[in-house]
């Protein structure tokens, strides 16, 4: 189902099958959490508004 080896093992395997080894897996982590927060606070600054323009 799209092994890239036919032994069934990891066996002799060669190549790089982790791209994250680099140290880069930190910088990703805080973008992706910084852009989950902002998402956050501007979803709940929009949802406030609606809510009380629509109370009025």
């Amino acid at each position: 189902m799209g092994a890239p080896f036919d032994t069934g093992t990891w066996t002799g395997v060669a190549g790089a099958y982790y791209t994250g080894l680099g140290g880069a897996e930190m910088l990703w982590l805080v973008v992706s959490i910084v852009l989950c927060l902002a998402a956050l606070i501007i979803g709940g600054r929009h949802e406030k508004e609606s809510y009380d323009k629509s109370e009025r």
